[in-house]
């Protein structure tokens, strides 16, 4: 970010750590470095739900899934980084049949990574049926 046109790319180094190792989710932190700041842990953006069940029972049925805000993270979910889109890719599983669980999608641009496409799958059903919540992937 801050670049001028005309101007060489700039570069960046990306750093991976596993950190937690799990039964089936692993989490990983990234650090970045470049000219201007240096190295410096990442932060993600990941929304805070609100998950209702019928009769508050997470094996009945979903009734609604809703973003009510924002926190900043320091390790992402079984992550990995994809050279060709430019994007780090988290996928969380709830539990271990992975029927529940939460992915996000994070492209980097102008410096950083923004949080572009979530998706939920809120409900204990065997099957793997998320829904998208927030839905901004696209190129820079």
């Amino acid at each position: 970010s801050g670049q001028a046109v005309g101007e060489p790319d700039r570069k960046a180094r990306l750093f991976r750590f596993e950190c937690i190792q799990g039964a089936y989710n692993s989490n990983q932190v990234y650090y970045l470095e470049n000219e201007i700041d240096g190295v410096r842990q990442l932060q993600f953006a990941t929304p805070e739900l609100d998950i209702h069940y019928e009769g508050n029972d997470p094996d009945g049925a979903l009734e609604s899934v809703n973003i009510i805000g924002y926190r900043a993270v320091d390790m992402l979910v079984n992550s990995e980084y994809d050279p060709a889109t430019h994007s780090l890719n988290s996928f969380s599983k709830w539990r271990g049949v992975g029927d529940a669980s939460s992915n996000g999608t994070y492209l980097f641009r102008a410096g950083t990574f923004a949080l572009t496409k979530y998706e939920v799958d809120a409900s204990y059903d065997g099957e793997i049926n998320p829904e998208t919540l927030l839905d901004y992937d696209m190129s820079p």
